[in-house]
């Protein structure tokens, strides 16, 4: 279950800002406008401080730094925050995702020394200069390389993330050689899951964005392995439904001990739960990726009607404590949901991300245990 006492690790949207426009990221419409449903928001310094006292922190094992529709260097008091955890424990491990495409170099060398080696930066970088910016829109390919040239300098640890895209899948051997020449740690190809239609259960085979079309890799070796059993997996079910129904389901957030915490200060199991708060997507059935209507029950979202069940406030960190957080009943709902079918409250949710075939999320080098 559950437990206040038994999660490790906290992945903290501390802002849904961001510098880039990523087609495929529900922050915006296709790399255009801003989601409409999306709260543009900062999760003030002062409520993470207090959420997190000094006798928690001592035991996590992890922070992550990662949004949904956020980058966490988009944050003004972003360094200050990161001291907050380290003063409270010189060794929990801090962890961060980002594009790297704003900041002097001189922020991301003092972020490297506020690590101090007890944590790790996983740029986001889809390409080299020519192609990087085709799916990171609006972030500087100059830039970018100045910035975790002056992290790496300075100490910092780093992995390059490379999502895999027809139009840079010819660029991997490169940019995994200009990965080690410039000091980092790892490179990891990941082999996207982005363009499974929710709607269809299919892999797309174009995504639109201003002016141009993004693709798929073509080279089986970077192809997301449920992509490729996907015609395999509805062969075997004469109803996609009755996959949901029976799939057992193996909770990333649960065996790895950790939750999600939104720009708005709610505790979620994970991620995915948020995309079913704002994705626009879920408000409009023709936004892609495309919305199953298994995600719903008598035409309400299953994941918003569970929070306003079980109360709102009742999660958010600006109202009561962790501690607190995790008394209510709504995660041992969830748990509860997995031995049920669709019709008798199963999280559809649960079922597409974390089922046992359909792992498209983690076959993009994720970390389902």
């Amino acid at each position: 279950m559950f437990d206040y006492n038994n999660i490790t690790e906290y992945q903290i949207e501390i802002t849904t800002n961001c510098n880039a426009a990523c087609p495929q990221c529900p922050r915006n419409v296709n790399g255009g406008e801003v989601n409409p449903h999306l709260p543009v928001v900062y999760l003030d310094r002062q409520t993470i401080d207090r959420a997190f006292p000094v006798e928690l922190v001592s035991r996590l094992r992890q922070v992550f730094f990662c949004g949904s529709y956020g980058d966490p260097i988009a944050h003004p008091d972003f360094l200050d925050i990161l001291r907050d955890f380290r003063s409270k424990s010189p060794t929990v491990w801090l962890y961060l995702h980002t594009n790297g495409g704003i900041r002097s170099s001189e922020w991301w060398a003092e972020l490297a020394v506020i690590l101090n080696g007890y944590g790790k930066i996983d740029f986001g970088i889809d390409g080299l200069g020519d192609t990087n910016h085709l799916y990171r829109r609006n972030v500087g390919w100059n830039k970018v390389m100045a910035n975790t040239r002056a992290f790496i300098s300075a100490g910092g640890k780093a992995q390059w993330n490379y999502i895999v895209f027809r139009h840079n899948e010819h660029q991997v051997d490169l940019a995994r050689q200009l990965s080690q020449d410039m000091g980092f740690e790892s490179f990891l190809p990941r082999n996207t899951g982005r363009f499974f239609n929710h709607t269809l259960i299919e892999e797309m085979s174009a995504w639109p964005a201003p002016g141009y079309t993004l693709e798929p890799p073509v080279n089986t070796q970077y192809k997301n392995s449920s992509m490729i059993r996907l015609t395999e997996l509805k062969n075997e079910y004469n109803n996609i439904k009755d996959y949901f129904n029976s799939t057992e389901i193996h909770c990333d957030a649960l065996l790895g001990k950790k939750v999600a915490i939104t720009g708005e200060g709610l505790v979620m199991p994970c991620n995915f739960f948020t995309h079913n708060l704002y994705d626009k997507r879920f408000h409009d059935a023709d936004t892609l990726p495309g919305h199953n209507e298994l995600s719903n029950v008598n035409g309400k979202n299953q994941i918003q009607e569970l929070i306003k069940q079980y109360g709102r406030d009742n999660l958010d960190i600006h109202v009561k404590s962790l501690e607190e957080i995790f008394a209510n009943g709504f995660w041992q709902h969830i748990v509860d949901s997995w031995n049920k079918d669709l019709a008798n409250g199963r999280i559809f949710e649960c079922a597409l991300t974390c089922g046992s075939k359909l792992t498209k999320v983690w076959d993009q080098g994720g970390s389902k245990r």
